[in-house]
């Protein structure tokens, strides 16, 4: 099994990961992903309001680099990373060998939103933030049933 957080959201081309994911993983192992949900990349909410639009203002289908800036009290994080969208992923995948056999729209979870409601999660409990796969290595590379 390959487990890969954030492994095809990072600045780098995602054909560097599958390919990687690929070559370690026998056929029939298993590969786990955890994404930023490309919906959550795509756009942004207009405000921290519960019912706030949420706003796609450039293209959904088109990838492009964006950075988030985080901070949590004197902390700060950085994360560059790359916007895509579900089809290029699932391409991705099906190109390097593999085959999905589930996937989870995960959303802010009810005890994120109450520990700090001014940060206006309460709003992500509409769309997903992540996208959780498995998918797994079939015998021979490309479209399934080749």
């Amino acid at each position: 099994m390959v487990a890969g957080p954030r492994a095809l959201t990072a600045k780098r081309p995602a054909s560097d990961s599958r390919s990687e994911m690929a070559r370690v993983l026998e056929p029939g192992g298993h590969l786990c992903l955890a994404i930023v949900h490309p919906i959550n990349s795509a756009g942004q909410f207009e405000s921290l309001d519960p019912d706030s639009p949420f706003v796609i203002r450039g293209s959904y289908l088109e990838s492009n680099q964006y950075v988030d800036r985080i901070e949590r009290g004197e902390m700060a994080m950085t994360f560059a990373s790359s916007h895509r969208p579900l089809q290029e992923y699932f391409g991705a995948l099906e190109a390097a060998g593999f085959a999905v056999e589930s996937l989870c729209e995960v959303p802010v979870d009810e005890a994120s939103e109450k520990a700090d409601p001014a940060r206006g999660r309460a709003r992500w409990r509409r769309l997903p933030l992540f996208l959780d796969m498995r998918a797994v290595k079939r015998s021979s590379p490309g479209p399934a049933g080749g």
